[in-house]
């Protein structure tokens, strides 16, 4: 098993990804056949009731930046397991499979700018702001 730091965490909702300010996280690759992670979370309680609306579901849609913020995120189908409040926050463990990685975010930027028919220099300089800024990351896709 190899641990990493969280650097950033997407939660997908109606269409939408939300970024969850995280106080902390790691992330835990199995290294199993399934290739499930263990995603755990230290959030401020604000968000529990972001994560109160996923508790029952069969399956979310999370983004993970893991090590580096500047990093791809990687996407995942996951489950919640566990939410624990506590006394400075709230902690969440998920457990997930792996859908996409590395270079599939900067073609789901793409096309997504293109479904928003981008073009030309304009979508040039959409898709360079969008990958600086890590911001409005679209939804994770079913693999």
């Amino acid at each position: 098993m190899k641990t990493f730091k969280i650097a950033g965490f997407y939660l997908a909702w109606q269409g939408d990804a939300q970024e969850i300010e995280l106080l902390d996280g790691l992330i835990i690759n199995r290294e199993d056949d399934k290739r499930s992670w263990l995603i755990e979370l230290f959030v401020d309680p604000t968000y529990e009731e972001a994560f109160r609306q996923h508790e029952n579901q069969e399956e979310m849609k999370v983004q993970v930046l893991i090590t580096h913020p500047n990093n791809d995120p990687a996407l995942f189908s996951a489950q919640m397991r566990e939410m624990n409040i506590l006394q400075d926050g709230i902690n969440i463990l998920l457990e997930g499979k792996l859908r996409q990685m590395r270079n599939e975010y900067a073609k789901q930027v793409l096309s997504d700018l293109i479904s928003q028919g981008i073009s030309g220099e304009e979508l040039v300089d959409a898709f360079n702001n969008r990958l600086k800024q890590r911001k409005n990351v679209p939804p994770v896709q079913k693999a």
